[in-house]
């Protein structure tokens, strides 16, 4: 029996650049390219760190911004540095936020010997500070770096260092991990050799209840699969684990550029960049749920068929708490016949329960870029990037609002067979009936009224019927898709009481 229904669906909206709350565009001048690559909140404040370039004077200083809550701001360059940039930011009580900045005193010289770090207030004054020489025969060649505060009120910062003049080439780098106070005073450093020919850091996290830190990347393991490795408070190696059995990688995720912001007894959400792909795109944005042992345990497949649209490289999961977490993209087309193209930067919304709540699209003249996002004191976001119109890079910064990740309401009639779906209403086990392709695994997805995915899963099919439980739903209307081939789509609605 084939019936018709008249849904008011609530799909996701994009609301376009001009209607977030407030926007910086930083001034550059004609010599000068400023760009913002970190930062954080402390307090009612929002710090953004980074870096000015003249490039008439080749000469690279460290910037900060401090800014309120109605997008006004302070900014100041660190003159007393000779060379060198601000490459993170970490949050401390009272306003303040400690800072980490590489620099070198050869202003001409393409290396960093030091690292500097320092506390600085809402007036961007300089509370305390320490130079730390990177031990020889170590440099940087100004790679990342990332920062964390411990149970005692210590901070671990590790980073990329090296022994090779042509490593710039050959990525031969290896790690160095410094604790520190809450005067900045230097505690111990630790120099760890690296047995992978890369050593890329996409992210740095404590582990819940023991003295282990993990770095999440792709170093310390002969395969140069995406790993994490693990410290312990000694800031000695300990081991390392792959992201799912290392059998798999062939035919599962092979994650990219993860990024880890929320860790607890029961697990972590990471967002990452899959190669696993459906659409026109290269890359696959997706959350991935993992228990502690590095197991993936469910995954939010944030992809676009229509565009490529890349999770950012930088920090790009956000979590404020359970029911707010960001997750920041951009889509990158390249350029055509030497046109830059519009570009668009999606911030999506998603809850610990990996359901999509919403999405906003950031939508620029030019090559768009995000570097960062980070919270602010209301629960909303700062994203902060650049924009490239081909001649000159312009830093942007920009504040969203939770409450702009909006919902919309759209009539759309849909149809749906008690012959395809079976029982309608269902209380327990759902069927659904689809072409008969025995032993061929279908994708399948379900969500409610307000567009939040409740199930995304691959099954094998044994015989022309599906069989779901969806006794864990709450009582209401879903709509189901399942894809079994190039252009085989069923899509249907049922009623869960």
């Amino acid at each position: 029996m084939l019936r018709r229904l008249v849904l008011l669906l609530l799909l996701l909206v994009s609301v376009k650049a001009e209607s977030q709350r407030w926007l910086i565009d930083y001034p550059s001048g004609e010599t000068e390219v400023v760009n913002f690559i970190g930062g954080d909140v402390s307090g009612e404040y929002n710090y953004s760190v980074g870096y000015k370039y003249d490039r008439f004077k080749c000469m690279i200083k460290p910037i900060a911004l401090c800014i309120d809550g109605e997008g006004s701001y302070k900014d100041k360059v660190y003159h007393e540095i000779e060379k060198g940039y601000f490459c993170y930011a970490l949050r401390l009580g009272c306003g303040e936020v400690f800072v980490v900045a590489l620099c070198g005193a050869g202003v001409e010289d393409e290396v960093y010997d030091s690292l500097w770090f320092a506390i600085i207030n809402t007036n961007l004054e300089v509370m305390k500070e320490e130079y730390v020489k990177i031990e020889a025969p170590y440099f940087s060649y100004g790679n990342t770096i990332h920062a964390l505060e411990n149970d005692n009120d210590e901070i671990i910062v590790v980073t990329q260092v090296t022994d090779d003049i042509q490593s710039e080439v050959n990525y031969n780098y290896d790690y160095a991990f410094y604790k520190v106070d809450n005067d900045c005073e230097l505690l111990e450093c630790s120099y760890l050799k690296n047995s992978s020919c890369y050593a890329d850091i996409s992210d740095f996290a404590i582990v819940p209840n023991t003295n282990l830190y993990a770095v999440f990347g792709n170093g310390m393991n002969p395969n140069n699969l995406e790993t994490v490795f693990y410290i312990d408070d000694d800031l000695e190696y300990v081991t390392f684990d792959f992201i799912e059995d290392f059998d798999e990688y062939p035919n599962l995720l092979r994650p990219k550029f993860m990024c880890v912001d929320r860790w607890t007894d029961d697990g972590l959400l990471m967002s990452v960049q899959s190669t696993q792909t459906k659409g026109v795109n290269e890359w696959c944005p997706m959350v991935l749920k993992m228990d502690s042992d590095m197991n993936v345990v469910d995954v939010l497949n944030l992809e676009r068929y229509d565009t490529t649209d890349y999770v950012s490289q930088y920090r790009s999961m956000l979590y404020v708490d359970s029911t707010t977490i960001y997750i920041s993209t951009f889509w990158y087309r390249g350029r055509l016949d030497g046109i830059l193209p519009k570009n668009h930067a999606t911030i999506y919304l998603i809850n610990d329960n990996m359901e999509l709540l919403g999405r906003k699209t950031l939508e620029m003249t030019h090559f768009f870029n995000v570097l960062y996002i980070q919270a602010t004191s209301d629960r909303g976001c700062l994203v902060q990037g650049y924009v490239d119109d081909g001649e000159q890079k312009r830093a942007v910064i920009c504040k969203l609002a939770k409450s702009d990740f909006e919902i919309a309401v759209n009539v759309c009639d849909v149809s749906f067979s008690d012959e395809n779906v079976y029982p309608n209403p269902v209380s327990s086990l759902l069927n659904i009936d689809v072409c008969d392709n025995e032993g061929k695994s279908v994708k399948v997805e379900i969500y409610d009224m307000l567009g939040r995915r409740y199930l995304d899963k691959d099954v094998v099919l044994n015989g022309n019927t599906i069989m779901l439980d969806v006794s864990p739903f709450p009582d209401g209307m879903y709509v189901y898709r399942v894809e079994y081939g190039e252009d085989s789509v069923v899509e249907d609605v049922f009623i869960k009481e």
